[in-house]
């Protein structure tokens, strides 16, 4: 009876864990230019498993709202008082900024009904809105957004939240399971609540924790922060550094298979590279490793010691060869590190004869 009990409870367990910153209007004090925000609120946890879409693309979009984009300008609008609504706007330029970096597709958020060139009569309507819970009508929804694997969201800090038009967006534009990245203009109320908000109408979108916000006065000057910032994220001139990466791996191809390794950037990588593609004879050395000779020698200069084990390749200088390791092996003062296996390890201790030594498509 006891053990019926134990095995009742044991299932029973399983089961169960189966506003603006109105510039100038609040006390808050101003972040810094080119802050990167940590602080995330926890997403609501709704109890329910969320996959990813079934077909997520690599391509990368840059959706901005901006009170350029959403005002008519006056024939006496003020630039000196109202500087943000002089386009580039404020967050109009990070926007760009982070698609030249990224090379993204730019998508302005723009709505049907614009917004006075006033600040003081923005801030007023954009007040209503907010107590309204109003979503503007916006004029265009993004095309193909199938497309984006990844999205960088910018918004201005209108009234401790976001502008009510960014949540038309969202409600519009699903996100779930897309990488998000945020950034912000403000004045002194910082990303307030700007942040949970988003999170809250977007739930199922894979939000970053590193966010970036500079206060409306600086984010004309911001242009080398934010793009520090998108590069630390891992993209860079245009490409991921994943896509980066997937340029230097090379495949090594028998009658048993192919296997693919992932160079590292050093000089010894980067003649090897050179010399391909590359028909080669795979020969055996010791009980852990296979080896085959580049017609010509690799620079070594201030490339990394070889260590680890099974799966890494390596360049003995002293002897011209490349290695394929399968087993552990013990640190040598002559051996390089060239990078590491990224499929295909279990074939490398069957590789023999002849073998085809190319860069990977």
């Amino acid at each position: 009876m006891k053990k019926l009990l134990s095995l009742f409870l044991a299932i029973a367990m399983a089961v169960s864990l189966a506003a603006c910153g109105a510039a100038g209007q609040d006390s808050s004090p101003p972040s810094q230019s080119g802050a990167v925000s940590q602080q995330m609120p926890e997403t609501p946890d709704t109890g329910e498993e969320t996959s990813p879409p079934e077909a997520e693309s690599a391509g990368i979009l840059v959706a901005y709202f901006s009170w350029a984009d959403n005002a008519v300008l006056a024939d006496d609008v003020d630039a000196v008082t109202s500087p943000s609504v002089v386009p580039p706007g404020n967050v109009q330029q990070l926007a760009g900024w982070v698609q030249e970096e990224t090379g993204g597709d730019l998508f302005a958020i723009r709505v049907t009904d614009p917004y006075p060139s006033d600040w003081d009569a923005c801030l007023e309507r954009a007040n209503e809105e907010r107590g309204n819970d109003a979503r503007p009508e916006l004029t265009e929804r993004v095309e193909n957004l199938e497309q984006y694997g990844t999205v960088f969201l910018g918004y201005p800090n209108w009234w401790y939240g976001v502008p009510m038009a960014l949540l038309t967006f969202l409600e519009e534009n699903d996100l779930s399971g897309k990488d998000v990245y945020l950034f912000c203009s403000h004045g002194t109320g910082g990303l307030a609540r700007s942040v949970e908000i988003i999170t809250e109408a977007a739930p199922e979108a894979n939000i970053s924790e590193s966010i970036f916000d500079c206060y409306e006065e600086e984010a004309a000057s911001s242009e080398a922060d934010v793009k520090a910032w998108v590069n630390a994220l891992g993209f860079e001139g245009g490409e991921t550094m994943e896509n980066t990466q997937t340029e230097r791996q090379i495949a090594v191809q028998s009658d048993r298979g192919t296997v693919v390794y992932q160079l590292n950037g050093s000089a010894a990588a980067d003649a090897l590279l050179a010399q391909l593609p590359l028909t080669v004879e795979v020969e055996d050395y010791s009980t852990n490793e296979k080896i085959f000779y580049p017609p010509q020698a690799l620079d070594t200069t201030d490339v990394p010691l070889a260590e680890g084990g099974a799966g890494v390749l390596a360049y003995y200088a002293p002897w011209g060869d490349v290695v394929m390791f399968y087993d552990s092996f013990g640190a040598n003062g002559s051996l390089y590190e060239l990078g590491e296996v990224v499929s295909g390890e279990e074939l490398i201790s069957g590789m023999s004869g002849t073998v085809t030594v190319e860069a990977a498509q």
